[in-house]
């Protein structure tokens, strides 16, 4: 009786463990959390319709940019897009997360802020406070003869802490939370803003002086699909996802979307969407 009983729990375990599995791979949605703009209106409108004819449904999610790596770490979204490569290499969570693929590139812009000067003019700038964002802007202040130097170490880190840099001939630059840095623009002669940034704080273009043309910053920055390594590596359901996901963000329909909608504001074409699995 005893091993009977033994029996009939075992083959019920067995049926559950089938029944799971059978179900996990029908499991047909997809969750991304993401940036506002562009990063959902891509997603929403231009990837969700081509996933669709695979038999998935995407769900989009706009998130912090703050809390999107630990929320796919958690699990509680597949995947997210919002940041670039060397951004994900800051995070240090203790699930690894990659990046399955290169989308679209945002140009970092200088915009006017209280100034009604010439970009040359300016003696106050503001930044985006997080190091690779920060780094770019500095890049880019340079590159327009605003300062002279990039305060950069060999290691591609800042030389200085605190809120504030000095350059040598005067131009005192201040690093700001991003979240605030729109709020923050009739405070400083200039603002540098990421293109996200800019979109979602709904500035004029006509308020942008100059921004980044650099073509090696396409292939290197362009945003990505982030996603959970371990499970796309050893869960068949959720590496059936992420290259759906990554396959409908690849595509040109995605690429011929973002040109129509922002033209050249976005880079969204072969030089950017990039194939990383």
């Amino acid at each position: 009786m005893k091993k009977r009983i033994l029996c009939l729990v075992a083959v019920l375990v067995l049926c559950l463990t089938v029944g799971l599995t059978s179900c996990n791979k029908e499991d047909k949605t997809i969750y991304v959390c993401a940036s506002e703009l562009p990063h959902a209106d891509i997603l929403e409108n231009a990837v969700a319709p081509i996933l669709k004819e695979k038999g998935y449904t995407l769900k989009v999610t706009v998130l912090d940019w703050t809390i999107q790596n630990d929320s796919v770490a958690n699990k509680d979204y597949d995947a997210n897009y919002f940041q670039h490569v060397p951004y994900l290499e800051t995070y240090t969570g203790t699930v690894k997360l990659f990046a399955a693929a290169k989308v679209h590139y945002e140009p970092l812009g200088i915009y006017k802020g209280s100034s009604t000067g010439a970009l040359s003019e300016g003696k106050t700038f503001a930044i985006c406070n997080d190091e690779s964002n920060a780094i770019r802007a500095l890049e880019l202040l340079k590159a327009n003869g605003v300062i002279e130097n990039v305060p950069v170490d060999a290691n591609g880190k800042l030389t200085f802490t605190g809120s504030n840099w000095t350059s040598e001939n005067g131009v005192t630059v201040t690093l700001i939370a991003e979240e605030l840095l729109v709020a923050s623009m009739n405070d400083y002669d200039f603002v540098c803003l990421p293109c996200n940034t800019a979109l979602t704080g709904n500035v004029s273009a006509s308020l942008q002086v100059a921004k980044e043309v650099d073509a090696d910053l396409v292939a290197a920055k362009a945003n990505i699909i982030a996603a959970r390594f371990d499970d796309y590596k050893n869960d068949e359901v959720y590496k059936a996802k992420i290259d759906a996901l990554t396959d409908a963000v690849l595509s040109k329909a995605v690429s011929d979307y973002v040109n129509q909608k922002w033209g050249g504001a976005i880079t969204c074409d072969s030089s950017s969407q990039i194939d990383l699995r």
